[in-house]
């Protein structure tokens, strides 16, 4: 028979075991007993202080998300901040949930989970935008809707290359259906790193995001769609707009003003958008909707515009509006006015001929790729990655890091494999 002290000592070891168990759990931050998936952080207003987190809720209750500047793998109780839902949206088969972060301190790391009836979800993070006005990189990009593998494949890159954040300009998916946003939305976890970090996506609606409310239902931007935000205080400001609606009357109007409220103290203006202007695909209907922005991009100094839709790449020499030119632009070198024109979205869709090159076209050629981006006080360099090898290239190390990692291939377009836009003196 067992005595007294020794049965007492071996239910004392036996608690602490599972006390010691109980905590590694809370501290396995890949870990995740919630029900929760589909992770993404979402950019639709002033990435320096606000920040929406999103989920889908597999099963009960919306969880409530524990936050915090200093990381606390899953343990909840050390988070400083917590708050709860503010928008549930039974959408595609699933139940979208969406916490609009406000007043977090700008270009700060953050740390989050999700805890539910259930659990408590693995531990994320994200980066806030600096307002200081300091390098940064971001992601251009669209067209996903077909190709699982490439689609992948860009997504690890991104992840790899550690951006500040993705501008993915439309056409996500195909048929605008259930299945498919359940597969695309699975896949987009790879964007987030092993240690957890998440890169925001700022989403833009495509011609194949069919139902005007699925980017609202999916990434909570406004119902139509368009919108901007600034980087770096006076450094940056980019331009989110709809080629699904009108570009003209209420669209065109919100544009007028805001970039005549920030073209003058903004080094760097930059617009994305889903349909080009002019497809470098011949098979393509002209853009004549965007097109109408092409005198506000010239009139208030639009640097560099971001378009999709044609499944090919380009890059274009600085243009500027013409009725005399050819579609209706001309190259305009060293004017302080005129607008780079890059893009056209192959991040997973079918590839077609670039068969429509203009004279004002710097390069064009068909392949799957992205558009790596960096932005400083000096300029705007542009570097086109061919998703290629993608388990080869090595990680970025830091946050925003602009030097090319060993495994990567870069378009070797005429011009150069950097696109330099500089900053208007």
């Amino acid at each position: 028979m067992l005595s007294k002290f020794r049965l007492f000592s071996i239910l004392l070891l036996t608690c602490l075991g599972a006390d010691a168990m109980a905590q590694e759990g809370v501290n396995s931050p890949s870990k995740n007993t919630s029900a929760t998936d589909k992770y993404r952080v979402c950019w639709n207003a002033d990435p320096t202080t606000k920040a929406t987190i999103a989920w889908n809720q597999q099963s009960g209750k919306p969880g409530k998300v524990y936050f915090d500047t200093k990381d606390h793998g899953r343990d909840v109780k050390k988070y400083a901040e917590s708050q709860k839902i503010d928008r549930v949206q039974k959408y595609d088969g699933m139940k979208n949930c969406f916490i609009r972060l406000s007043g977090l301190k700008p270009d700060t790391p953050y740390y989050f989970c999700i805890e539910d009836e259930t659990g408590i979800s693995r531990r994320l993070s994200f980066h806030t935008a600096p307002v200081e006005p300091k390098p940064f990189t971001f992601i251009a990009g669209g067209d996903s809707r077909n190709f699982k593998d490439v689609r992948i494949a860009a997504n690890m890159t991104c992840e790899k290359l550690r951006p500040l954040f993705i501008a993915f300009t439309g056409d996500m998916i195909n048929k605008d259906e259930a299945p498919e946003w359940v597969e695309w939305l699975d896949d987009w976890q790879q964007v987030i790193s092993k240690d957890g970090h998440v890169i925001p996506i700022v989403a833009h609606r495509g011609n194949h995001e069919r139902r005007p409310e699925t980017i609202h239902h999916h990434f909570d931007t406004p119902m139509d769609a368009f919108f901007a935000f600034s980087i770096g205080g006076e450094l940056f400001r980019y331009y989110t707009l709809n080629s699904e609606i009108p570009a003209t009357g209420a669209q065109e109007a919100w544009l007028d003003r805001d970039l005549a409220a920030y073209s003058k103290k903004t080094t760097h203006l930059v617009a994305g958008y889903h349909k080009p202007m002019r497809p470098h695909v011949s098979a393509k209907k002209e853009g004549d909707n965007p097109m109408a922005w092409a005198d506000n991009f010239y009139k208030y100094g639009v640097d560099l515009s971001i378009e999709s839709d044609s499944h090919v790449m380009k890059r274009t020499h600085p243009l500027k509006p013409d009725a005399d030119g050819v579609e209706g632009f001309s190259t305009s070198l060293n004017d302080p006015k005129a607008t780079v024109y890059i893009g056209e979205g192959c991040w997973g869709a079918p590839l077609r001929a670039a068969d429509d090159g203009k004279p004002w076209t710097l390069d064009t050629e068909s392949f799957n790729g992205i558009d790596w981006i960096q932005v400083s006080k000096d300029d705007i360099q542009v570097k086109t990655i061919k998703i290629t090898n993608t388990a080869r290239i090595e990680p970025a190390r830091t946050l925003s890091s602009f030097e090319d990692p060993k495994g990567i291939t870069l378009w070797e377009a005429k011009g150069g494999t950097v696109l330099t836009i500089p900053a208007d003196r």
